[in-house]
C-alpha cells in the first residue's frame, strides 16, 4: 500500500487502542504483532469486520499508577491491518501499517477493550523548505556510514529508504527502523515540526556514528596488540 493510497484513507474519529510497553508505531511503518490477550483477540475480530484500523500507543511508564492503569501516551499512531493470519489456538499474527499520528482526546470506554476519540496530528515544516531537500541525502549518508562500521542495520534498510522520495516519509521510516532509544523515538513521534524532528534524529545518528568509531578503534588496537604479542 503506497503513501498515496494511505492518504486517501479516511481517518476515523474513534478507534480501538492497543497499549504496549516501549513500542512506537510511525506512519508508513510496517509493524508485526502477535495477538494473544483475550481482550485484543476480541478487538482484532471487530476491527477486521470494520475498517481494519486501530491505534498503537506507548505505555506511559512515568509512575506506578500509570503503569497499573496502562495509561497511553497522548500522542500515538493509528495503523491499518495489511495482513492477518488466525492461528488454531485463537491467537493471530498480523502486519499493521502506520497511517497517521494522532492525539487522544478522550477515552470512550475500557471494556471489553479500550477505545478512544482521536484527532489527527498534522506535521509542519518547522523551518526553511530548502533544508527539506537535505534530509534524504544526509540520512542515507549517515546510515551507510554506520553500516560500514558494523552497525546492526540490515543493508536492505538503506536500499529501501533510498526508494522513498518524500522527506517526512523517509525521516519517519529511518527513525522507525534505526532508532534504538524508546524515549527518543516517542519524542520524535510527538515532534510536529519535520525539520526539528530531523535535527534531533540527526544528533542521535551522529552520536551513534561516534560510538561505532570508538568501538572500531578499540577493536583495531586490540588486534594490533595481539599481533605484537605473537
Amino acid at each position: 500500500m503506497d503513501s498515496s493510497i494511505i492518504q486517501e484513507i479516511k481517518i476515523p474519529s474513534e478507534v480501538p487502542v492497543m497499549t504496549l510497553s516501549s513500542t512506537v508505531l510511525f506512519p508508513q511503518a510496517m509493524m508485526p504483532l502477535y495477538i494473544f490477550e483475550p481482550r485484543y483477540r476480541e478487538m482484532i475480530d471487530e476491527v477486521l469486520t470494520n475498517n481494519r484500523i486501530f491505534a498503537v500507543a506507548a505505555l506511559d511508564e512515568s509512575s506506578p499508577i500509570a503503569r497499573e492503569l496502562e495509561t497511553p501516551r497522548s500522542i500515538a499512531a493509528i495503523g491499518i491491518i495489511r495482513a492477518c493470519q488466525k492461528n488454531p489456538d485463537g491467537t493471530s499474527n498480523l502486519i499493521l501499517q502506520g497511517l497517521a499520528r494522532v492525539q487522544f482526546k478522550e477515552i470512550v470506554c475500557e471494556e471489553p477493550y479500550r477505545k478512544a476519540r482521536i484527532t489527527q496530528v498534522h506535521s509542519k515544516p518547522g523551518g526553511s523548505l530548502d533544508l527539506m531537500d537535505t534530509i534524504k541525502p544526509n540520512l542515507l549518508s549517515l546510515i551507510q556510514a554506520q553500516i560500514n562500521l558494523g552497525a546492526s542495520i540490515p543493508k536492505e534498510v538503506h536500499s529501501f529508504l533510498d526508494q522513498i522520495d518524500d522527506p517526512e516519509n523517509i525521516l519517519d521510516m529511518a527513525i522507525y527502523t534505526t532508532c534504538t532509544q524508546f524515549e527518543l523515538k516517542q519524542k520524535l513521534l510527538e515532534t510536529r515540526g519535520i525539520l526539528p524532528r530531523y535535527e534531533n534524529f540527526y544528533k542521535f545518528l551522529k552520536s551513534e556514528l561516534r560510538r561505532l568509531k570508538i568501538i572500531k578503534e578499540l577493536r583495531d588496537n586490540l588486534d594490533d596488540d595481539s599481533i605484537k604479542k605473537n
